[in-house]
């Protein structure tokens, strides 16, 4: 056991860090939920996923609260037993993309909802964390790639998200913010003549390998 010293985390807090930050985040939760489908149990699910399970540690999002981690697939007899979603969730928004009413299904596979685990994680991390912050202040020329994320993890299920295609998703978006290629306008990008050339940009966000 690895004992590690954390900084908690709440909505002031998670606001009040600057976009790189929030994107480090979003990196740091998508690679959770990642490993939590494809643990040696197999996919767990975090049955009480709120932001007080996790701590900042050195900047990096970790879990600090594992009790209840749930192991196997919820049994079902119909489709109607495998829904994700529903207004058990506190927090709104006025996105309706992010509506926390929105539920969706999964199909019921020989008595199990086959996916449930993960896709139950995904929508939890959305409502929880990344609907909150990462589209606030974000650079606008990244908006397509933050509201394809948005969309997965609002409806993970109906989109065919996993936690790979997430993974590998935030991973490009790191990868473009990092690169600096958003500040730069198409008419401009090959020229060394026009225009002023864009600020540097930071690079200790790293990209994980799946």
């Amino acid at each position: 056991m690895v004992t590690e010293l954390g900084d908690p985390l709440d909505t002031v807090r998670l606001l009040q860090l600057s976009w790189e930050d929030r994107l480090r985040l979003a990196l740091g939760i998508s690679q959770i939920l990642h490993h939590l489908a494809h643990s040696p149990l197999g996919s767990l699910s975090m049955n009480d996923f709120r932001r007080q399970q996790f701590v900042l540690v050195g900047g990096t999002l970790k879990l600090s609260d594992v009790d209840d981690l749930g192991v196997g697939e919820p049994a079902c007899e119909t489709d109607a037993d495998c829904v994700i979603g529903g207004d058990s969730t506190p927090e709104k928004d006025e996105n309706n993309i992010n509506d926390a009413n929105t539920t969706e299904g999964l199909s019921c596979v020989d008595s199990w909802c086959v996916g449930h685990n993960e896709r139950l994680n995904i929508w939890h991390a959305g409502q929880h964390f990344i609907r909150l912050f990462l589209p606030l202040s974000a650079p606008a020329s990244l908006e397509p790639h933050i509201q394809e994320l948005l969309a997965a993890y609002a409806r993970p299920a109906a989109g065919g998200w996993n936690s790979a295609r997430i993974l590998g998703a935030t991973q490009r978006l790191v990868a473009r913010f990092v690169s600096g290629d958003y500040m730069v306008e198409p008419s401009t990008k090959h020229s060394s003549t026009s225009g002023n050339a864009p600020r540097s940009i930071p690079t200790n966000l790293s990209i994980a390998d799946e």
